[in-house]
């Protein structure tokens, strides 16, 4: 009897072990991405330091860096470059023709999505970035990177009307916000896209910390050059540039803030490698709600009914959407069946698709949604498919 006892519950501590380390990533990527978010919104203010391009210039520097010191001390975190079964050969070719052009888009996301912080509440930046997935299921279809499917084109009309909702219902609607994040996820979606053409169809698939270390850099690059360009030559209005007195007066600010950034992209790349697909999906839903939240509880953002009632609708049905896309077989019969399969399955434990590495086909931000700096937020999906939030 005894040993009837036992036998599960030492058969049970892998099990429970696991989902807790699945936890603690799961968590820690949440709480930094919300936190991200939060301090770049406190930064970037009139009365602050109110400089989107030095900012990410400065994550970007910080990135690469601590990157090529943890390439040195933890390799284990590179597997696209130190796993024999998993390695990519990193030529000039990956660099000029595959990670130069990312960088540049990505430079450009970042610097305008950080500007829109000056004119438009965290709120409603998060509820215009949940539009990603049908800006990246338009552009995939242009170079036919995806199959048109009318299942999946309903499910991202229905996004595209909750994000009308979330837009119309704005109480302090900022044309120039809206331009600038708009602007700036013209140039994520793009990323993704090219990314997909450049690096995935080639079999070129980066792991989260790699994915740092190849881009980073390069972006270092492009916003230094970009923040020269606007300090001695054209002096921008809305790309402004700091003092050096400024600069030292916040360095301690900018300091912590780089390194949630950076610790970010080592929560992403931990989670990655421990979770399932269905996790970290799960997990980005949440972080959304969370920074939403975060926006409306600690940053005092109001928000209306209406914008609520779009944002629900538009989690759950990107919710749908990306389940679908992950788990393509469980859903042919339907897409209630195919919750419930995806879901009970996880839940028993019973064999998924394991989360494959980043920067294949767009799926779904940590941007996204909020900024990575470096690191997609989401897995691609079996088959294909990376964050588009």
């Amino acid at each position: 009897m005894a040993s009837d006892l036992a036998g599960p519950s030492a058969s049970a501590r892998p099990f429970l072990l696991h989902a807790g380390v699945v936890s603690v990533w799961g968590i820690l990527y949440i709480v930094l991405s919300t936190s991200l978010i939060g301090y770049n919104k406190y930064l970037i203010h009139h009365d602050r330091f109110p400089y989107s391009v030095p900012l990410v210039f400065i994550h970007a520097a910080f990135s690469s860096v601590l990157a090529a010191v943890l390439l040195v001390f933890c390799p284990s975190l590179f597997p696209s470059l130190t796993d024999p079964e998993r390695k990519v050969t990193v030529d000039r070719s990956v660099v000029l023709c595959g990670a130069f052009p990312i960088a540049v888009l990505f430079s450009c996301q970042l610097a305008l999505s950080n500007t829109a912080y000056l004119h438009s509440s965290v709120a409603f930046l998060q509820m215009m970035k949940e539009a990603n997935l049908a800006l990246v299921y338009t552009l995939s279809l242009a170079v036919a990177l995806e199959r048109f499917s009318w299942r999946n084109a309903w499910i991202l009309v229905c996004i595209i009307m909750a994000t009308t909702l979330t837009i119309h219902g704005e109480l302090n609607f900022s044309w120039t916000g809206f331009a600038l994040q708009g602007t700036s996820q013209l140039f994520e979606c793009t990323k993704i896209v090219l990314q997909a053409m450049l690096l995935s169809s080639r079999g070129r698939k980066l792991d989260a910390m790699t994915y740092v270390l190849l881009v980073m850099p390069l972006c270092a690059l492009v916003l230094g050059s970009l923040l020269l360009v606007l300090i001695f030559v054209w002096p921008s209005a809305h790309l402004m540039t700091p003092t050096t007195v400024e600069v030292i007066a916040w360095a301690p600010h900018l300091f912590v803030n780089a390194c949630i950034a950076f610790s970010l992209n080592v929560a992403i790349a931990l989670f990655v490698k421990s979770s399932s697909a269905v996790a970290f999906i799960l997990a980005g839903i949440l972080k959304d709600a969370m920074i939403v939240m975060s926006g409306v509880l600690l940053l005092r953002e109001i928000i209306s009914i209406m914008q609520a009632v779009g944002f629900a609708l538009q989690l759950c049905l990107i919710l749908v959407y990306t389940l679908a896309k992950t788990f393509p077989e469980q859903f042919e019969n339907g897409i209630a069946p195919g919750l419930m399969a995806v879901l009970f399955e996880s839940v028993h434990g019973k064999k998924l698709p394991p989360t494959p590495v980043l920067a294949s086909v767009p799926l779904r931000k940590p941007g996204g949604g909020c900024e990575d700096y470096g690191a997609l937020e989401a897995p691609p999906a079996a088959g294909g498919g990376a964050s588009a939030r």
